[in-house]
């Protein structure tokens, strides 16, 4: 009897450790943040999966440069470089500090605003290639500004003034070959099989897996940057134009046939990348064609301030902001304030994705 109560508790014992869930990701807002000394800033890590232990153990190699003074906040102590390390399990990822003295100083570490402007970039994984455009930092007014009129709804209010470091993002959306050249095949679902097209039917952590993928396939050229998601304030910037933005309702221009595929041009279907005229930094299909998947929460605006947003703490629903409209639903959600939601476990004919580079 005892024998088999042995084996019977052995066998309960090994199924509980089997359906532990185990870290397999861990990936933070920013790779990189310029602070004035004095000032504290927040950072957001992400556990993957979900069910794996979300407790984050939170360093800095240098705390004569920056400190951690709770959970994912950082306090700037004294001019230089430091990294902030955010481990869970056995993972970890790095935020690049950087503190300048106040008024710029003479230290060489100058403010975000005047951040030399990052060059366009390309990189080609088993023989595909795509580019990057160079977005530099700056500042803009984010939300239903007066150009968008009756257009804007109340969840793009209120407007707000968001500050953004640096960075770069795909001049189009992922395509179909770029996602076979990294993740091995397309999804099965996609009824258009085409190299051309954006791929879609992938949901947020389809998109999770192929920026590990290709951070790791690229590791050797990426100097110390990654890959990830737009936030949704990289996402409107760019897709405004950045500094070079000339104020438009879409992303480019004020007539959406210009810019993008849309209910009313599409023919029923997505369209092959880069076929309509890009916006004023280079970037096809910000409008139309697919939506692109944010690493944000769904979240309410604030009427504050802020620098570098991402909303990584889940306020209420279980859902994921896109962004740019598409083909299928609709032409009023192509604007670059317009703001989409669905589970990040959705699937849908419309949905893919375009990743900055930071």
């Amino acid at each position: 009897m005892k024998k088999y109560l042995f084996f019977g508790m052995l066998f309960m014992l090994m199924a509980f450790t089997g359906c532990k869930h185990e870290v397999e990701s861990i990936t933070l807002n920013t790779e990189r943040i310029m602070m004035e000394k004095g000032s504290s800033r927040e950072l957001k890590a992400v556990v993957l999966p979900d069910k794996a232990p979300q407790d984050v153990l939170w360093k800095s190699n240098d705390i004569t440069v920056a400190k951690v003074i709770h959970p994912g906040g950082i306090y700037a102590v004294g001019e230089g470089e430091c990294k902030i390390i955010a481990y869970a399990g056995d993972k970890r990822a790095e935020c690049t500090v950087i503190v300048f003295a106040k008024n710029g100083g003479d230290t060489g570490h100058v403010p975000v605003d005047t951040v030399k402007p990052p060059k366009d970039l390309s990189f080609t994984v088993n023989n595909v290639s795509f580019e990057l455009a160079g977005v530099e930092g700056g500042s803009f007014i984010m939300g239903g500004t007066p150009e968008q009129g009756s257009d804007a709804d109340k969840w793009e209010f209120p407007t707000h003034k968001v500050t953004l470091t640096a960075f770069n993002i795909m001049k189009t959306e992922v395509t179909q070959a770029l996602w076979k050249a990294v993740m091995g095949k397309i999804p099965s679902d996609i009824p258009l099989k085409n190299d051309s097209m954006p791929v879609y039917y992938v949901n947020w952590y389809d998109c999770q897996a192929f920026v590990d993928s290709l951070n790791r396939k690229l590791a050797s050229k990426l100097k110390g940057k990654k890959f990830s998601l737009p936030t949704e304030a990289q996402w409107e910037f760019a897709a405004r134009g950045g500094n070079l933005s000339k104020g438009y309702k879409f992303a480019g221009s004020n007539i959406i046939d210009e810019v993008g595929w849309h209910p009313g041009n599409s023919g029923g279907n997505p369209h092959p990348v880069a076929k309509k005229r890009p916006n004023e930094l280079g970037l096809y299909d910000m409008s139309g064609n697919v939506y692109e998947w944010c690493m944000d929460w769904k979240c309410a605006y604030r009427a504050e301030h802020q620098t570098d947003p991402c909303f990584l703490d889940q306020e209420s629903e279980f859902v994921k902001l896109t962004r740019g409209g598409g083909w299928y639903f609709s032409t009023l959600g192509c604007r670059v304030t317009s703001r989409g939601c669905i589970p990040p476990t959705d699937v849908k004919n419309d949905v893919g994705l375009r990743l900055v580079l930071q």
